[in-house]
């Protein structure tokens, strides 16, 4: 058995955070080559393999990916990370991981070599995280083409050859702009207090209320001030984004946060993606 959050780095593979590193993501199901094909002749520095948490009937072909990088003529990190392969969020979470770890979220980073994610491997979902995460952070999507496949969907086994590659093809993307951070600071606070707060709340919840760094700690700002902090970081939130409504105006008003900010926490959010995968829809 293959074991999970495994590492066959050699003795000088590029450490994590390298600019220069070619890194490659690929989630494993019943295929080979089409894992394989672009991390061999891409000459990666290091591959990660995503699969399940718990074992599978794709266990032979990630032994066998696992066994032909191996066996490259150039060293190759090989690192086995357990994925929620049927739940976007949860792989999106994983993926954020690795770009975060690998140093790849600067999208407009100049220097520095864009993670490489194959979407033709794996499942439909974790095809849909890996280009949300090429939008989002520094990464190429590509997609592997093949002309026969040596397999079946209900008894797959492992050949000799499993797959013919025809060629490989990036997949086009466009930047997927995220919220500020004070803005998904706003999103995170509304969740912790159950998804909607009178405006007097908010503000106490977000420290508006007190004075801002460099200030005089007898500065407190007036509740019109208060209001037009919070003001400034709703407009955009409910106009722009919709990821929150409020029903009234003055410190009573309630505001709510949508379906579409449960959904943006589980992209943008610090530990949102479990919370916006189960809510309701």
């Amino acid at each position: 058995m293959v074991r999970r959050r495994t590492s066959t780095a050699p003795p000088h593979d590029p450490p994590l955070g390298d600019p220069h590193a070619r890194i490659h993501i690929a989630p494993v199901g019943f295929e080979v080559e089409r894992v394989t094909h672009s991390i061999l002749a891409e000459r990666a520095d290091r591959a990660y393999l995503l699969t399940r948490s718990e074992d599978d009937r794709a266990e032979p072909f990630l032994k066998e990916i696992v066994r032909r990088l191996a066996q490259s003529r150039h060293p190759i990190d090989v690192r086995i990370r357990p994925t929620q392969i049927w739940d976007v969020f949860g792989a999106l979470a994983e993926l954020r991981s690795i770009f975060e770890a690998e140093q790849r979220v600067d999208r407009h980073a100049r220097g520095v070599v864009p993670l490489r994610v194959n979407v033709s491997t794996g499942t439909k979902i974790t095809a849909i995280a890996g280009t949300l995460a090429c939008m989002l952070w520094r990464g190429e999507p590509y997609y592997v083409q093949v002309s026969q496949s040596w397999y079946s969907g209900l008894t797959p086994k492992v050949r000799p050859v499993n797959d013919v590659v025809r060629r490989v093809d990036p997949v086009s993307v466009y930047e997927l702009r995220s919220p500020s951070p004070e803005l998904v600071e706003v999103l995170e606070a509304l969740r912790r207090r159950g998804g909607a707060l009178r405006k007097r709340d908010l503000i106490r919840e977000l420290g508006l209320d007190r004075p801002l760094p460099g200030e005089e700690a007898a500065h407190v700002p007036s509740p019109q001030a208060q209001h037009s902090r919070l003001r400034h970081r709703l407009e955009p939130l409910e106009r722009k984004w919709g990821f929150v409504t409020s029903d009234a105006a003055g410190a009573r008003g309630r505001v709510r946060l949508t379906e579409q900010g449960r959904l943006a926490l589980g992209l943008f959010g610090e530990g949102g993606s479990s919370d916006a995968a189960n809510s309701p829809t």
